[in-house]
């Protein structure tokens, strides 16, 4: 398909924080979508394929260093391979999988 949105937000209108907390997204109708964050509530949805490709693009463009220092943030255990190219193709098969 062409032209797919990376990105897009399904407008649930005017929920309060207290409604949008309690509401079972089954028990709605007549949810709209829009390429642009909307007056009212709003819940993200994002490409999968852009996602991957941005963290993709993110990991080819920074150190190992700082692909370290994110999963250390996340404290994930188990990074011990420091080939870039090699941790790049892990994530895309991991994340399209």
């Amino acid at each position: 398909m062409e032209n797919l949105p990376n990105k897009i937000y399904l407008n649930l209108g005017d929920l309060s924080e207290e409604e949008f907390n309690d509401t079972d997204f089954n028990d709605l109708s007549e949810i709209t979508w829009s390429e642009d964050d909307v007056q009212g509530r709003n819940v993200e949805y994002v490409l999968k394929d852009a996602l991957i490709e941005k963290a993709a693009d993110w990991l080819r463009t920074h150190s190992e260093a700082d692909y370290f220092e994110l999963i250390k943030s996340y404290n994930y255990c188990g990074a011990g391979n420091l080939n870039k190219k090699k941790m790049v193709e892990d994530f895309e098969k991991h994340m399209r999988d």
